[in-house]
């Protein structure tokens, strides 16, 4: 397999070399994965330098629409980019105050499940904005407002259950998205939303940008078709050509080995600092909790949800027993776990679970080393993945879940720690069956 880059606009003056490295997906439909150094997915990386990339991509987004400067620019890039701790602390620090007041207030929506949290930091720049990501979560008795698909990926079907006053209304829409290759996920979308709650102003927002002159104009099309303006940003985009043969299927094996080795576990319930949502699907009835965003929050929910996290970080801190820590999202709950994670202290890492089949090959300048796929323990019938855990390299785990999990559910997930040789196993819920009982709500 061969990619050939042309880079086309490069606003920031980035390095491709920061910005990602090549492996190969186990997709007919598309056979190469620009795998993120920025996005906290795929590749461990300190939790705040994925926040301050959804800043970066907020001010080049607010600097363009508005032709203003942002004077806090240049500190949070070089945060983003440094390897020194107290550097990128203090980027943090500034992007945490930052305010960017777009004309509008714009609904922002995040993709899901790679660009919940660069949605949702993104979001959190905003002045007076709202956030919803979309899913592939099927929710009992709740019919989405909007579905289409996102014909490239492993799982095609999208949802977004946003309620109608959020939606129903002329505020632009601004979509985030860690990669636009062809750019016919977004398509889809505006084309969904446009059909129900039509408006002028609509935005595509994205790490990369490798549309070609093609799907270019498709985009122009569809403005001429609708009669709306669809703005584009990117921090780096360009072209690509790809020649080589797409991969199906892979014969490797994601099983972690055998191993007998001890393995201490602990279970932390933060669920008294975030909130419970009617919402629930068929499989466990446990509710979802509102503040990953995937109902909607807006600008006046940011507080609360820094509180709790903060709250969050500093119990499970007191409770770090180790000095290599790895902390692990799962699938679309991206944001949640990494915001924790970055308020936990020094020696912590982040990324996350996926979907996405990639080819793990050990090579130096390959972006995938290993893998270990895992029935995900909030319902099995959905295959995740973990890449780049090197043995030895992690004491701890800190694993998060929207939702109370079983023993039984966890069991490959112990067996890959003791393959990794990581000692402490801590396993964070959000919401359990236990607290809805308490609170006198309806089991079913």
């Amino acid at each position: 397999m061969a990619i050939d880059i042309e880079v086309m606009e490069n606003p920031l003056n980035l390095s491709i070399d920061d910005l990602f490295i090549m492996a190969l997906r186990v997709n007919k439909k598309r056979g190469f994965l620009f795998v993120s150094k920025l996005l906290g997915k795929h590749l461990p990386l300190l939790p705040a330098q994925s926040l301050l990339t959804s800043g970066l991509l907020a001010i080049e987004y607010y600097e363009q629409i508005t032709g203003e400067s942002v004077k806090e620019k240049d500190p949070i890039l070089n945060g983003c980019f440094s390897e020194d701790p107290l550097e990128i602390e203090e980027a943090y620090s500034r992007l945490s105050s930052l305010r960017l007041d777009l004309p509008g207030d714009p609904l922002v929506i995040g993709f899901a499940e790679t660009a919940t949290s660069l949605g949702h930091a993104f979001f959190d720049c905003i002045g007076q904005a709202e956030y919803i990501h979309t899913t592939r979560e099927e929710i009992n008795g709740y019919k989405p407002l909007l579905n289409f698909k996102e014909e490239h990926s492993h799982a095609v079907n999208q949802f977004c259950y946003i309620d109608e006053h959020r939606i129903r209304n002329d505020k632009p829409i601004v979509l985030i998205d860690d990669e636009m290759t062809t750019g016919k996920t977004s398509l889809n979308i505006i084309r969904d939303i446009h059909s129900k709650f039509p408006r002028e102003q609509y935005a595509v927002v994205s790490i990369l940008d490798w549309r070609s002159d093609e799907n270019r104009e498709q985009f122009r099309q569809l403005e001429r078709e609708l009669g709306v303006k669809i703005h584009t940003t990117s921090l780096l985009s360009g072209h690509i050509s790809f020649s080589g043969e797409t991969i199906g299927e892979a014969a490797y094996d994601y099983e972690p080995k055998p191993r007998e080795a001890e393995l201490h576990i602990e279970r932390f319930n933060i669920e008294s600092l975030f909130t419970q949502t009617p919402y629930v699907n068929e499989k466990d009835s446990i509710p979802y909790i509102k503040e990953t965003g995937r109902f909607g929050i807006s600008r006046n929910d940011k507080e609360d949800v820094d509180a709790s996290c903060a709250k969050a970080a500093d119990y499970l801190k007191q409770n770090r027993i180790k000095k290599k820590t790895l902390c692990l999202g799962t699938g679309e709950m991206m944001y949640l776990p990494m915001k924790i994670a970055s308020l936990m202290g020094d020696g912590v890492l982040y990324h996350s679970t996926t979907r996405s089949p990639i080819l793990p090959f050990e090579k130096e300048g390959y972006a995938i080393q290993n893998g270990f796929t895992f029935e995900n323990p909030e319902d099995d019938a959905v295959v995740h993945y973990v890449y780049n855990i090197p043995e030895g390299e992690y004491d701890e785990l800190f694993m998060f879940f929207e939702k109370e999990v079983s023993e039984d559910a966890l069991q490959e997930i112990k067996q890959l720690a003791k393959d990794r040789g990581i000692g402490q196993l801590n396993v964070v819920m959000f919401s359990s069956m236990e607290r809805r009982d308490d609170d006198g709500q309806d089991n079913g």
